[in-house]
């Protein structure tokens, strides 16, 4: 969750490689609303925020890490953009999003960050009205949680034993409509929700 030192480090690198096809899945997910605002929950090293960048030069990008030696990671690997885009990127978790940023987002990506959120219903409450009309919530869920990681998980709906179900259920109460719900080549599920 708050990955440090060379073992972060390798650990981030490592992330990267493998959620890389998940990254490219969330691109063409945005391709129909080309993000002028975009918004990432968990963004690790920044890879995801940088194929966003080049993809869709945002005026605007903003996310949120718990992790100190990501926030510098993803500063570094974005720093080309910044003059271009403006960066706004902060160490903290979901419940800073309580009081920061202002919307509206064009995108709001949680890309395997579910799963570590404290206050997963005030949360997606926040991301829904932190949307535009027209924008596009991107999630990409882990399916299986290993080993002793089920002992120290936050999310409630995670470790309710339905995280999917789960999930859907928050996403509707909060007032989302899914339009994309599929199993990704990586094993991961992909979900693409907008406004209901």
């Amino acid at each position: 969750m708050r990955p440090t030192g060379l073992r972060g480090r390798i650990f981030g690198h490592l992330m990267e490689w493998l959620a890389a096809p998940n990254y490219h899945w969330v691109i063409r997910q945005l391709r129909s609303v080309r993000p002028r605002s975009y918004l990432e929950i968990g963004f690790g090293t920044g890879r995801l925020a940088q194929l966003a960048a080049e993809r869709f030069m945002p005026r605007r990008i903003y996310g949120v890490d718990p992790s100190n030696l990501m926030l510098r990671t993803a500063l570094k690997k974005l720093s080309r953009f910044d003059g271009k885009t403006a960066l706004h990127l902060r160490l903290g978790d979901d419940a800073l999003l309580k009081t920061w940023p202002d919307g509206p987002f064009d995108a709001v990506v949680a890309a395997h960050s579910w799963q570590f959120w404290r206050n997963p219903v005030a949360t997606l409450l926040r991301v829904r009205s932190l949307l535009a009309p027209q924008g596009r919530f991107v999630l990409v869920v882990r399916r299986h949680i290993l080993g002793d990681a089920a002992k120290w998980i936050p999310n409630p709906v995670t470790m309710s034993g339905d995280e999917l179900g789960g999930l859907r259920a928050a996403l509707a109460a909060a007032g989302f409509r899914i339009v994309t719900d599929e199993t990704l080549s990586s094993g991961s599920r992909g979900i693409v929700a907008v406004c209901a």
